[in-house]
């Protein structure tokens, strides 16, 4: 047999630039086929979701985000390339996508008109090789920015009884009518009274119910994303991170640089929503929930004391244009204007609960 080598540095073409790259792999024995890769081989697990546009998937980092191989849980009359036997190129942005597939629709491929919902939803573009395999081509860098639509997940399942879509957009009326989800939020009454009414809201409704919301209050040059909760019956659907999206959108459009989040050290599961929104630490106000402070002692989560104060920040970009999101019964996402928050002068504690 003879072999060549490469000689000399390789690098990436210039028309493609990619941030990440993944492959994904269906598997018949989904849950062994984890356990094997993650156990027996030791490949470190980076993410992994359920009913996802109706998939299961854990997604292995070789060894961390920048290269990735997802193991998705097949179905069970697939045959042949499934829809999930693809490689995945994670670029920065819409352009990004769009200088790199130039070269394949010039020598006339054309996208896949029917791609998987959830690349559909977020703006991704797939090719089909020869034997079918999907490249998907999509405009965000995973592992560095929040997957655009993962908020998706779960929407089809609760619009399937006939329900109407989640909305998304500015509150401009009595804040009274949504203390009972800030107080889902916030435990201590005197700090919510000191806060409810400054800042902006930004609302999720499916039809006129309120579901969720998420409150901005400017300071200085960054604006803090101040007290944000969902419904606990829609929990784990997405609609927090609709609401972080557009929080983000509207934040960049009006000119911020930045956007912080508090949130109690002891609760986890906020930790590992907002950085896998995109925010990352930045300090650690110890003694911030006692009852100087108008908290009750003790108060425990997850067994872990209620003590500390845990900020994250998010940078900005300036987005294409704001947006309100709007998730369908299909679980894809469409977009409109939305009017970029206005400045008001509070800085204060900053509560969350659980929006995922």
């Amino acid at each position: 047999m003879n072999r060549t080598a490469a000689i000399g540095t390789c690098a990436w073409p210039a028309h493609l630039r990619p941030g990440a790259l993944r492959w994904a792999r269906p598997s018949a024995h989904y849950a062994a086929t984890v356990a094997f890769y993650r156990d027996a081989v030791g490949l470190p697990v980076v993410g992994e979701f359920t009913a996802s546009f109706g998939e299961d998937g854990t997604i292995f980092g070789l060894p961390d985000t920048g290269i990735q191989m997802e193991i998705v849980r097949a179905h069970p009359a697939s045959a042949g390339p499934d829809g999930f036997d693809q490689l995945v190129l994670y670029l920065n942005d819409m352009e990004a996508v769009t200088t790199a597939t130039a070269p394949l629709r010039k020598q006339g491929f054309t996208p896949d008109p029917a791609p998987h919902g959830y690349w559909a939803a977020n703006g991704a573009v797939v090719f089909r090789d020869p034997d079918g395999r999907g490249v998907v081509f999509a405009p965000w860098v995973y592992g560095r920015d929040a997957d655009p639509v993962d908020g998706g997940i779960g929407i089809t399942d609760a619009g399937a009884d006939g329900e109407p879509p989640v909305h998304v957009d500015w509150h401009d009326g009595d804040r009274a009518a949504l203390r009972s989800l800030f107080e889902e939020a916030e435990d201590s009454r005197a700090q919510l009274d000191g806060y409810i009414d400054t800042g902006r809201v930004l609302v999720a409704r499916r039809g006129s119910d309120a579901v969720g919301h998420l409150q901005l209050v400017p300071t200085g040059d960054a604006v803090e994303l101040k007290n944000m909760a969902v419904v606990p019956h829609l929990r784990g659907r997405g609609i927090g991170r609709l609401l972080v999206g557009a929080a983000v959108d509207a934040c960049a459009a009006g000119g911020m640089s930045r956007i912080v989040v508090a949130t109690a050290a002891a609760d986890t599961g906020n930790l590992r929503f907002y950085q896998r929104c995109g925010f990352r630490f930045a300090s650690v106000e110890h003694d911030a929930f006692t009852p100087a402070t108008g908290y009750s002692d003790p108060t425990v989560i997850d067994g872990i004391p209620l003590l500390d104060r845990v900020w994250l920040s998010r940078e900005l970009r300036s987005p294409v244009g704001p947006s309100r999101a709007v998730v369908r019964d299909d679980g894809t996402q469409q977009t409109s204007s939305i009017p970029p928050s206005t400045a008001v002068d509070h800085l204060g504690g900053g509560a969350t609960a659980h929006p995922f």
